[in-house]
């Protein structure tokens, strides 16, 4: 792992305890992550400290209780990984048609990257949708005021 990977944090309260549950993110279809190789997480005023790396990307696809069921029983393990994901967010109530659904490194995995948590001390959320910055400066940031200039 690079020190300078390329990190895009995502707002939500939801998004973390997600991850955590499932090792995933879903969200709108068709969301761009620029050149970022990992997630990070905004989630009750810091930047979580678990930054896991985005293995597998899927930009659209229908958030249906047939589809959940179908992937979950694939005898390929991305799509099972996808299925499960699907179905958590129907039971989390997801209600869009289509989503994205990004298969990530899970917390206890060698390839995900650990660094204290980014506390953010401002009026104002530090981001309401995403945010980028890289590894080495959330390894060395304490606030958020110490990834200005980005």
């Amino acid at each position: 792992m690079a020190d300078g990977d390329r990190v895009c944090v995502v707002a939500g309260a939801s998004a973390w305890p997600f991850y955590l549950a499932t090792g995933a993110w879903v969200g709108q279809e068709n969301r761009r992550f620029g050149d970022a190789t990992r997630l990070g997480f905004y989630s009750g005023r810091q930047i979580q400290a678990v930054l896991p790396r985005i293995r597998h990307v899927v930009a659209s696809v229908p958030l249906t209780p047939e589809d959940a069921a179908t992937r979950a029983l694939s005898a390929d393990p991305v799509d099972r990984r996808v299925g499960e994901a699907l179905a958590a967010a129907l039971h989390d109530g997801g209600t869009a048609a289509r989503i994205e659904v990004v298969l990530l490194s899970r917390p206890d995995d060698d390839d995900t990257v650990t660094v204290e948590p980014v506390t953010h001390d401002g009026d104002a959320a530090w981001t309401l949708f995403q945010r980028f910055t890289d590894v080495d400066r959330l390894r060395r940031a304490t606030t958020t005021d110490d990834l200005r200039d980005e």
